[in-house]
């Protein structure tokens, strides 16, 4: 999975990125997810599931992905967090 951030007046990276695929009745969170972040604005933060391989993860059952970021900067102006891209 490739997630591209905007980083700039507004918008910062995420301090945390929790992966969980659902099932349509539940979330599970994925095992193994490591992030490689990467270090321009709109580029993308690479978020695999194997720390020893880019874009793989554990086979898991589901049909939806959910990501939930926690902002680095909560309660400021910058502390918003803009996916520009993002790439499953």
């Amino acid at each position: 999975m490739e997630v591209s951030f905007t980083t700039a007046a507004a918008h910062s990276l995420p301090a945390a990125i929790l992966v969980e695929v659902g099932d349509g009745e539940r979330w599970a969170p994925v095992t193994g997810a490591a992030v490689a972040w990467a270090d321009t604005s709109d580029r993308p933060a690479v978020v695999t599931f194997d720390a020893s391989a880019v874009v793989t993860f554990d086979a898991v059952r589901g049909s939806r992905p959910r990501l939930t970021l926690t902002s680095s900067r909560p309660g400021e102006v910058q502390g918003a967090v803009r996916i520009s891209r993002l790439e499953a």
